[in-house]
């Protein structure tokens, strides 16, 4: 079952007005011997030999890897899709020939939001920023994002609390879905099955009513 983002953020605000404090579930730590497991992600630029059935990438030591990505592809692995100059997240198998998992980083970016829990109306969310940078977007009661990476192919993000404790929690997504306005997340923690449904923010526009105001009182204040 799908629930709102933040939906337990509002029930520590309430068991916390009547002297109580709920579980953080998002502050679940991952047992040492998975925590520290190795990054297997492999990371590089999309180059101009990649097809749809096989990645090129580019890394930053210059060398040139081809990934096939047909079986990930047919899963629905390919997130975000790729083209030539974006930068890519390539989780291999084991024969390092195949990907079990593309993320593009190009459109990972950005401000992701949904409606936020205590309006219904207003949008929140998260901002990754390039660099590992991460920030909270609109009303998070009193969470704050720091940072984000991808750790074996999910997404981690680390927080802390406006409650002046220093407290950091790292909390880890599998991202299930992401296009060029869509992000889904499911919280890895074993406990939490949680998904959250994020959209590409976008400023609603301006609306020109045709109404001109008159801003010239001074007459009105004439008196002789």
């Amino acid at each position: 079952m799908k629930k709102i983002l933040f939906a337990m953020t509002a029930l520590t605000m309430m068991m916390t007005a009547c002297n109580m404090r709920a579980p953080l579930k998002v502050g679940y730590e991952e047992p040492a011997d998975l925590s520290e497991l190795r990054d297997s992600t492999i990371y590089g630029f999309c180059g101009s030999g990649s097809t749809p059935t096989e990645l090129q990438l580019v890394t930053s030591t210059e060398d040139t890897i081809y990934i096939n990505v047909e079986e990930a592809r047919r899963k629905g692995r390919v997130m975000g899709g790729y083209n030539r100059g974006d930068e890519i997240y390539a989780l291999p198998a084991e024969d390092h020939a195949q990907a079990l998992l593309t993320i593009n980083k190009s459109s990972l970016l950005g401000e992701w939001v949904m409606p936020s829990p205590y309006d219904g109306s207003t949008p929140a969310g998260v901002i990754l920023k390039d660099g590992g940078e991460a920030e909270s977007f609109g009303q998070q009661g009193d969470i704050i994002y720091k940072s984000w990476r991808i750790l074996n192919g999910n997404l981690q993000l680390v927080e802390t609390r406006d409650d002046g404790t220093d407290i950091y929690y790292t909390q880890n997504y599998e991202i299930t879905r992401m296009t060029s306005d869509s992000l889904y997340l499911k919280n890895t923690n074993p406990d939490d099955d949680e998904t959250f449904e994020y959209g590409r923010y976008k400023p609603e526009p301006q609306v020109d009513l045709g109404i001109e105001l008159d801003y010239d009182y001074e007459e009105d204040y004439n008196l002789f």
